[in-house]
């Protein structure tokens, strides 16, 4: 491999072991199982996956539906290079005497989509795939590097909120956390305890609390409860489902249990939401604070 190459493919089963460049994992339908050591990450399409060069990972793919990939990878010198212009100082870049081969070591960890790092994803399976313009794809993996490395800064500043001195030990944890709420996002409507999430994460009980509520300044199960009355708000919106219906779906075996955590998160009782939504569906509710705004 001589330079830095994209992998765009279709499967419904795959199976792949070793290591390889810094990339970007994205699956536009599907989704894929990563293990990098005793860490999982769960790659569905409202999420991509960074890991670092020389992570060994094993890849899955198994699912009953087409899963569509699309995965970027970049040489060692490339990133050394974006890198080291990225980080230079003006006079050096205007002398075109950047400052020294750089090495940046990436936050591993399951993100988001923003619309920066989504759109250059989306055009490059939708385009880039098909182009045969070597200036049009030199361009992209700049494009999307220097994106990566904004999103990376990012990651880093959110790993300060950590209260931990050393800052390998501090990115580390920040991951491990990150691990837990990816574990809590796909299994929200089970009945979790606090002993199945921090080992998730390979902390002790106390230990993770305090390191989930410093990076995402929530509880576990208050992140719990908001998920599901999130979720709960779209199936009223989208579906004919009855409420005690719905609240079974997304967690409660409690009808009063279900009433008392969705006033308090949106403001109104699920049957008073349900009814506002119909006769006027441009209302907003918010659910962090439980304000209707016009």
């Amino acid at each position: 491999m001589k330079g830095n190459f994209i992998i765009h493919d279709k499967a419904n089963q795959y199976q792949w072991s070793g290591d390889c460049f810094l990339s970007v994992k994205s699956f536009h339908t599907g989704e894929a199982i990563y293990q990098v050591g005793f860490k999982q990450y769960q790659v569905q399409p409202d999420k991509f996956l960074v890991l670092n060069e020389c992570s060994k990972y094993n890849l899955t793919i198994d699912s009953q539906t087409e899963t569509e990939s699309f995965c970027v990878f970049f040489t060692p010198e490339f990133v050394s290079q974006v890198v080291s212009s990225y980080f230079s100082k003006d006079e050096q870049l205007i002398d075109f005497a950047p400052s020294n081969s750089a090495e940046m070591k990436f936050i591993e960890r399951l993100y988001s989509h923003d619309v920066n790092i989504t759109n250059l994803l989306l055009y490059g399976k939708n385009i880039l795939s098909h182009s045969e313009s070597t200036l049009q794809k030199e361009q992209y993996y700049h494009q999307l590097l220097n994106a990566l490395i904004l999103n990376n800064s990012n990651a880093v500043y959110e790993s300060e909120k950590l209260s931990l001195k050393k800052k390998a030990t501090r990115i580390e944890i920040y991951e491990r956390v990150h691990l837990a709420k990816n574990f809590i996002e796909t299994n929200y409507i089970e009945d979790l305890s606090l002993q199945q999430v921090s080992k998730v994460a390979l902390l002790s009980e106390n230990h993770f609390l305090r390191c989930f509520n410093q990076v995402f300044g929530t509880s576990p199960f208050k992140y719990i409860s908001h998920l599901r009355i999130k979720e709960a708000c779209k199936q009223m919106r989208e579906t004919d489902k009855q409420i005690n219906e719905i609240a079974m779906s997304v967690g409660y075996s409690s009808m009063s249990n279900f009433s008392f955590y969705f006033k308090t998160m949106v403001g109104v009782s699920p049957s008073k939401y349900k009814m506002v939504i119909y006769s006027k569906p441009k209302t907003v509710f918010s659910l962090s604070f439980g304000k209707k705004k016009k």
